[in-house]
């Protein structure tokens, strides 16, 4: 693809893009709900203009142009998009919300005023989601990286030969109910107002589809904040030294407390995927793949089994250097 940008745009725009973008997304679910606008309805009018924005970013700017091919993968995503990112949430919150009833009546009755800082400004509040949100996100996040059961629904998430804005969407909705209960569960309790959730939900969606995208971005100090496209490209690398790192789902924080933050700045990410070069592209395959024997093996397994079973085992957990 040929550069027609100017200079100052080349520098520019892979610095300002994810910060605008985010800044206008948030400033304008929160005129949307101050508008009295339906707070699902208010969150699809934000995130469907902001997925189209970061897949036209993703031509004008890419960082790999292989990785804007198409690897037969679009229809799998968009159907996972459909289920784990759209269906699952909203047909299980009735589910949280009625097992926590009688936990939040006792609340309620406990501590009268509620524990959520309602007064607080709305930009501090949506800070607390994603703090504690954050924190639940990362140790099953973790976890789905070191223990080999739960990795095997994970590893569908880590399948994709490319990044680009859609695999944001790509999990197991097995796996995807484990996901939620960092992020629902904790603000059903607090009380959590549908202001700062809503906030929360575009922060999410806007950051996920910018972490996974095929673009060139460079935010410097603000890769120590935000876990996003920079650090998590190395996450989805195929070496699991590499993967077993940056945990983050929208911050970073927690990677930098807990030691598992990775940033080589001198170089990029080379190969990403899963050992196995045959693992299922279409989505009933990927929906089979965690139950089924002999997934995310590499292309010789059959000729040494013995070495990769050490091997795999021993690289699913986390590295003494990686504690």
């Amino acid at each position: 693809m040929k550069d027609t940008h100017s200079p100052w745009l080349q520098k520019a725009l892979p610095v300002l893009v994810f910060p605008v973008t985010m800044g206008v997304a948030l400033l304008s679910i929160w005129q949307l709900l101050k508008a009295d606008v339906h707070e699902g309805l208010a969150v699809f009018l934000v995130l469907v203009p902001g997925a189209l924005i970061i897949a036209v970013l993703e031509r004008l700017l890419p960082y790999r142009e292989d990785w804007n091919k198409n690897d037969g993968d679009l229809k799998t995503d968009l159907i996972h998009m459909l289920v784990a990112q759209i269906s699952i949430p909203r047909l299980t919150k009735p589910l949280w919300i009625a097992a926590l009833v009688s936990t939040v009546g006792w609340l309620n009755q406990t501590y009268p005023s509620g524990l959520w800082p309602h007064h607080w400004p709305v930009v501090i509040q949506l800070g607390l989601v994603l703090l504690i949100a954050e924190f639940g996100r990362y140790w099953v996040h973790r976890a789905a990286h070191t223990y080999i059961p739960l990795w095997r629904f994970h590893a569908v998430h880590h399948s994709p030969n490319r990044l680009y804005w859609m695999n944001a969407g790509r999990f197991h909705p097995v796996e995807k109910v484990f996901f939620l209960i960092p992020e629902v569960v904790p603000f059903i309790l607090l009380g959590t107002n549908i202001e700062a959730m809503s906030l929360y939900f575009v922060f999410n969606g806007i950051h996920g589809m910018f972490q996974h995208s095929n673009i060139k971005l460079k935010l410097g100090w603000l890769n120590y904040v935000f876990a996003m496209t920079e650090l998590h490209r190395w996450h989805h690398s195929k070496l699991v030294r590499e993967s077993n790192r940056n945990y983050g789902n929208n911050l970073i924080i927690w990677d930098l407390v807990f030691g598992t933050f990775f940033w080589p700045k001198e170089r990029d990410v080379k190969v990403i995927g899963v050992y196995n070069p045959d693992y299922p592209k279409d989505y009933l395959g990927q929906l089979k793949a965690p139950f089924q024997g002999n997934i995310d093996k590499p292309a010789d397994y059959k000729q040494r089994p013995k070495y990769y079973e050490a091997k795999v085992r021993e690289e699913c957990l986390p590295a003494e250097d990686m504690a």
